[in-house]
């Protein structure tokens, strides 16, 4: 029977390790996108990790005629955000948004054909009226309930290494 090196032996249980110490701090530093609603006091408000396949839904009561709008986004490359639609509950809302009058009636809604458009950030002011509420892939958040009476709120793409969500879960 062979006699094993212990040298040999010491030697590659240290490389294996080093190997798996470096993979490890690799994959804890890959990025992450994150959708973030920052509060007027800069607390976060809403922190959640999404995919470039995610779909976002800003959804408020229109003030002037009622009834549901929603923005619907998806993260756009960087740390931005590609609004994609635009949907109303009536005719008049939608056509409120409409800068070239273009409306299509779908599914009972109103639809304002506007090209996709890239924001970095986009400033949202929530209040009771509008009733805010931000759906991140069919998860609903009450962005009104979030904040004292009326109030801005920042709505952004954020990136950040895996290894602050699982240790500090911070946007």
């Amino acid at each position: 029977m062979p006699s094993r090196n212990p040298h040999m032996t010491r030697r590659t249980t240290i490389a294996i390790s080093t190997v798996a110490v470096v993979v490890l701090l690799g994959s804890a530093m890959a990025p992450v996108s994150l959708v973030h609603v920052e509060g007027p006091d800069g607390a976060s408000l809403v922190c959640r990790r999404v995919a470039n396949t995610t779909t976002i839904a800003l959804t408020f009561t229109h003030s002037m005629y009622g009834g549901d709008v929603t923005e619907m986004f998806a993260p756009a490359a960087g740390d931005g955000l590609t609004r994609t639609t635009i949907l109303a509950d009536n005719a008049a809302a939608a056509e409120y948004y409409a800068w070239d009058g273009a409306v299509r009636e779908v599914d009972g809604r109103y639809e304002v054909l506007v090209p996709d458009q890239v924001f970095g950030q986009l400033a949202v002011r929530v209040d009771r009226i509008g009733n805010h509420r931000l759906a991140i892939d069919g998860e609903t958040y009450s962005l009104v309930s979030m904040v004292d009476g009326s109030a801005r709120v920042w709505l952004r793409i954020v990136t950040r290494p895996l290894l602050t969500q699982v240790f500090w879960a911070r946007c």
